[in-house]
């Protein structure tokens, strides 16, 4: 291989790099839908802690995960007819993101619910599970800023074992926000900017 053939497959990988990530920003509103999904219910499982309404704070979830489950299929149904060929890396980041959901729903929901582990470990081990999938992305998309978020995802579980009930509630609220929305929107106003530029 000579080095003009070198030169023109590295564009062609960055090339591809690039529309990969063009993707990903666009799907920036499937990431915005379950931001406010999840902080609803953060929320609202806030206030039912509040008023020691314990018994109820699943049912939230189970909705959030309902909706937000039924939203993102009609969501990728829809961009695969409307989008031609994946990437390999686009391939790699779809798995990653069943992985992570699957993680939060046995996380989150069935291993509680099978006394695997008390309730307050739920938030720990979530946060863990986000600081796998905002590290790897960034290494995905080679985007520096959603591995530096995944390291405040794993930091944020190692804080909040210092905390019990409302407190860690509270402290996870304010992680997501941070850690999740956050990042989110940073990408989102970046691919519009670059593409305002072009």
């Amino acid at each position: 291989m000579d080095e003009q053939q070198a030169r023109e497959e590295i564009q062609l990988i960055k090339s591809m790099l690039e529309k990969t990530k063009k993707a990903a920003a666009e799907s920036g509103t499937l990431f915005i839908v379950w931001g406010v999904l999840i902080t609803l219910a953060l929320i609202g499982n806030y206030v039912l802690a509040y008023f020691k309404k314990y018994d109820w704070e699943w049912l939230t979830w189970v909705i959030v995960a309902g909706v937000g489950w039924v939203y993102s299929a009609i969501y990728g149904i829809r961009k695969e007819r409307t989008q031609p060929g994946k990437t390999y890396v686009q391939t790699a980041a779809r798995h990653l993101y069943f992985a992570c959901g699957a993680g939060f729903l046995l996380v989150g929901l069935f291993l509680p619910w099978l006394g695997a582990y008390s309730y307050e470990a739920i938030s720990i081990l979530i946060a863990v599970i986000m600081g796998i999938l905002f590290f790897v992305m960034g290494g995905i998309y080679e985007w520096p800023i959603l591995r530096w978020f995944g390291l405040l995802w794993w930091a944020g579980a190692v804080g909040m074992s210092f905390f019990r009930d409302l407190g860690q509630a509270l402290f996870f609220t304010l992680l997501f926000i941070v850690g999740y929305l956050v990042p989110v929107f940073i990408l989102r106003s970046k691919f519009r900017k670059e593409q305002a530029s072009k």
